[in-house]
């Protein structure tokens, strides 16, 4: 039998879950929660689970949409390059800007109502 090797930042811990919680007045109270082992078994499988799912949605992003995605690609990586398809620029803060697209037809931006003129 093949015992899984536990690795990666899924929690390992037996400890106490920490639970902050707002009353009505406005503090916040923190008290320890003990989840049953089962509990923390669902909790590592759905992890698991939603970090597969991404992967794969990762991997088909770069084989099939062309996406120039880093290997250990986040959702922030996803959206950055969905942004830039749609013609949006990302920058490295975050920041978003439209990006200008200038056409060079006859010399110059395309004169009369479109989209090419100045503002």
């Amino acid at each position: 039998m093949r015992v899984a090797k536990k690795s990666g930042c899924i929690k390992t811990t037996t400890g106490p879950w920490t639970v902050r919680r707002r009353r009505r007045d406005g503090v916040v109270k923190t008290s320890d929660r003990w989840p049953t082992p089962r509990e923390r078994e669902n909790n590592r499988l759905r992890e698991q689970r939603r970090r597969r799912v991404a992967a794969r949605i990762y991997a088909g992003l770069r084989a099939h949409g062309n996406y120039q995605l880093p290997k250990h690609a986040d959702q922030n990586d996803v959206l950055k390059a969905l942004c830039e398809e749609a013609g949006w620029h990302v920058k490295e803060d975050g920041t978003i800007y439209r990006k200008r697209h200038i056409d060079v037809i006859a010399g110059g931006p395309a004169s009369g109502g479109g989209a090419g003129g100045s503002m």
